[in-house]
């Protein structure tokens, strides 16, 4: 089943429970439209950015249509993103979600990294850091998730890849392999393409395999 379901659903309403002073705040004329509500905007999308991507992980459909709104500044791109939310809720209640997971996660995974290798095999490493380093964020939370570490999950790479040593999930050397792809890692999500080399890129996905494979996520 998908973890914590009853808090994801918390969450869900939480998020839900912010549309309405938001959604009144917006502004159009002749030209434009706005939030005035630019801090409540903000919180709200973050919220549901966050969210989506941990139950739905980044190659899927509803992900995907969350950010195409997000893109979309609107009150009805707001409206769309409201929707999803609703709809997930109701599939998480149903339980209909909860055969799909481990297929959608196996999925996801084999797409990103045979994409990866591909770029990488091209010389396109910037495409490939991406890729790789999304699946290693991805994969320690899995991991964690698998040993209900549930306290981990909304944590950034370096404290979950940390929780895991604590618990003997992972060896000292698992680890220090982790930890020496931060900074391959951070250079992708920041678009700091001088700092990425195709090396790394190669060395990445090569541990990712064994480290898929080895803990079965």
């Amino acid at each position: 089943m998908l973890e914590n379901t009853s808090k994801l659903i918390q969450s869900i309403e939480e998020l839900l429970g912010k549309f309405d002073s938001v959604e009144s705040s917006w502004h159009k004329n002749t030209m434009d439209g706005w939030f005035q509500d630019t801090v409540g905007y903000e919180t709200l999308t973050t919220g549901i950015l966050n969210l989506t991507k941990h139950i739905y992980g980044y190659g899927h459909p509803n992900f995907q249509r969350i950010i195409n709104s997000l893109n979309d500044v609107s009150l009805h791109s707001l409206k769309q993103m409201k929707g999803v939310l609703i709809g997930t809720k109701f599939d998480i209640e149903k339980g209909y979600l909860d055969s799909l997971e481990s297929k959608i996660i196996i999925e996801i995974q084999t797409n990103f990294l045979s994409t990866a290798a591909e770029f990488a095999e091209n010389g396109s490493k910037d495409q490939a850091a991406i890729l790789a380093c999304t699946v290693l964020e991805d994969s320690l939370k899995r991991l964690a998730q698998k040993n209900n570490l549930t306290d981990l999950l909304s944590k950034e790479m370096r404290v979950v890849a940390d929780g895991l040593f604590e618990k003997n999930i992972i060896e000292k050397s698992t680890l220090s392999s982790i930890l020496g792809f931060r900074n391959l890692r951070n250079a992708a999500f920041h678009a700091q393409w001088d700092e990425v080399s195709l090396e790394s890129v190669n060395l990445l996905l090569v541990f990712l395999n064994t480290f898929i494979d080895r803990y079965k996520i």
